[in-house]
């Protein structure tokens, strides 16, 4: 009987050691979703990103940048950070030229959720949409929908311990060639590059009539971002593949050396940039998707019960996604 025991017991070790060293692949259908995703996951409400984006694209309207339709939005930005109970809530206004000379002021709009006192790693993350949308249209996917998630991130975010800095950014003027970004970048302290480990960018997210979801970086690597991504989409929803494209306000953060990646759908609706880029071409489904899988993935690095994240550091869990061509 002994011997029997010692046997059962070697087993039993052995598989054990089996599956610590086996990859851990969650479900495409996000059944293997772990429990810490649910602690942002369940309290995200695609009714409120859904009527941000009527707000921003149905009430306000167009966007451009410089134009009452953007005082507006930031107006808004600023009343709904400061009632999801954030008290850092930083406006920064900027000037720059348009093609034709033009000088014009547009503004980026920052909430900041600091991490816990007794918990706090020194690292930062930035999570960023673009708020202006094209002079001539409503902009509900471009980037209404990427504003909406993020503020809805920031609600969720706004009461969850985190050990990490996370900054809520809505960039304006990104239509005129990624104005309110570069102006931030360029703005950053040397400590404060450092110490940013990821940048995640959320830009037209929302439309029913474009394609899959794909995480771009500007250089058409894998980077922490990516990892986290990928990680994050087969835990909660399905693996997200990555390609290679600028373009968006990911691209200043990618050349201070930050991991910077793009969520965005592609190819890309027909609506893109007309005047009928508009709530009815709104998915609430895929609204909801983008706000889980980029939510899981910034949880995987501020919750505070896991250790900081090194630049180099590979994917919590360990997934093989792969690339994409791009197809826009």
């Amino acid at each position: 009987m002994d011997t029997l025991k010692h046997v059962k017991f070697a087993s039993l070790v052995v598989m054990i050691i089996a599956l610590m060293c086996t990859p851990v692949y969650a479900a495409p259908s996000g059944q293997g979703s772990q429990a810490f995703d649910n602690k942002v996951v369940k309290r995200i409400k695609v009714d409120n990103i859904y009527q941000h984006v009527y707000h921003l694209s149905e009430v306000i309207g167009s966007r451009g940048a410089g134009t009452e339709g953007e005082e507006q939005t930031v107006d808004y930005l600023i009343e709904q950070f400061e009632s999801f109970g954030y008290e850092d809530v930083n406006v920064y206004p900027f000037t720059f030229q348009t093609w034709d000379g033009e000088e014009i002021t547009s503004y980026n709009v920052e909430a900041v959720k600091e991490p816990m006192k007794k918990h706090n790693t020194g690292q930062a993350i930035i999570v960023g949409s673009h708020h202006d949308s094209v002079p001539w249209g409503q902009g509900a996917n471009d980037d209404a929908s990427g504003t909406a998630a993020l503020l809805e991130l920031a609600r969720v975010f706004a009461n969850t311990p985190t050990d990490t800095t996370i900054k809520f950014v809505a960039f304006g003027a990104e239509e005129y060639g990624l104005w309110g970004s570069r102006k931030y970048a360029e703005a950053m302290t040397p400590e404060e590059i450092e110490r940013t480990v990821a940048q995640f960018q959320m830009d037209m997210v929302g439309s029913e009539d474009a394609g899959e979801l794909v995480m771009f970086t500007a250089d058409g690597e894998k980077n922490l971002v990516t990892d986290l991504g990928a990680a994050a989409g087969s835990r909660v929803s399905e693996l997200v593949p990555y390609s290679e494209l600028g373009r968006s306000d990911h691209v200043p953060f990618h050349n201070l050396g930050i991991p910077a990646a793009l969520f965005i759908h592609t190819p890309l609706e027909p609506w893109y940039h007309t005047e009928d880029d508009t709530i009815e071409h709104i998915s609430k489904e895929k609204l909801k998707d983008v706000a889980n899988i980029v939510g899981a993935a910034i949880y995987q690095v501020a919750r505070k019960d896991t250790p900081a994240l090194e630049k180099a550091t590979v994917a919590p869990v360990p997934v093989d996604y792969y690339y994409e061509e791009p197809h826009l």
